[in-house]
C-alpha cells in the first residue's frame, strides 16, 4: 500500500506532502526530524504510478515546492529512483581519484599550495591543553551519571561522561574531546 500524507504546522497550514509505504516508520522519522505538526494521510492506492501522480498534484496543490518543505517537485522514491545525496552525488559513488597516488601534476600541487600559502588556520586548543585533557582522564575523576542507561537504551560509557562533563571547558565538542583521548587526533602530541 502507498500513502500520500501531509505535515501540517499546527495552524493547519500544509508545509510538507510525502508518499511512503512505512507510514509508522515515515511518522517517527518526521517527529524526530521536523517541528512539531500534525500528521495526515490524504490517500492510498496499490499503484506506484498513482502515488507518485498523486504527490506530484498535492505538492502542487498545497504549494509546498515554493513555500513548503519539499526539496522536489516530487514523484520520486518508488520504483528504483534515489534521491541524490549533498552535490548531487549519490551513495556508494567511487570519487574518480580513489586509490591513485600522485594524480594531480606538479603544476596543480604548487596551486594548491599556493592558495593556502599565507594563511593561519588557528587551532581552538594547544599542546598543553591536549596533554592537560589526556592526563585528566588518566587520573579517572568521579562523574555522574556513569553507567546510566540513555534514551538509546545503551549504559552511558565513563569516555562519554568525561567528554559531556569536560567538552565546555576547553571550547570543543564531545566528539572533540574523545578524538584527542583516543589519539584519533594530534597523534603528535
Amino acid at each position: 500500500m502507498y500513502y500520500i500524507y501531509t505535515l501540517k504546522n499546527l495552524d493547519g497550514t500544509v508545509k510538507y506532502v510525502g508518499q511512503t509505504q512505512n507510514l509508522s516508520a515515515r511518522k517517527r522519522e518526521h517527529k524526530r526530524n521536523k517541528p512539531p505538526h500534525v500528521f495526515e494521510v490524504l490517500e492510498e492506492t496499490h499503484i506506484p504510478e498513482d502515488a507518485k501522480n498523486l504527490e506530484i498534484t498535492y505538492i502542487e496543490k498545497f504549494n509546498t515546492y515554493k513555500s513548503g518543505r519539499n526539496k522536489t517537485l516530487g514523484g520520486e522514491g518508488f520504483g528504483g529512483y534515489s534521491r541524490c545525496g549533498i552535490g548531487g552525488v549519490k551513495r556508494g559513488t567511487i570519487p574518480w581519484n580513489s586509490g591513485i597516488k600522485n594524480c594531480f601534476s606538479s603544476e596543480t600541487i604548487e596551486k594548491m599550495k599556493k592558495t593556502r600559502s599565507g594563511r593561519v588556520f588557528s587551532r581552538k586548543i594547544n599542546d598543553q591543553q591536549i596533554i592537560e585533557i589526556r592526563d585528566l582522564y588518566k587520573s579517572f575523576p568521579p562523574l555522574p551519571d556513569v553507567g546510566k542507561t540513555m534514551k538509546n537504551g545503551k549504559k552511558l560509557s565513563y569516555l562519554q561522561a568525561f567528554c559531556k562533563e569536560y567538552f565546555k571547558e576547553y571550547n570543543l565538542t564531545p566528539q572533540g574531546i574523545k578524538k584527542i583521548i583516543l589519539r584519533e587526533s594530534w597523534k603528535n602530541v
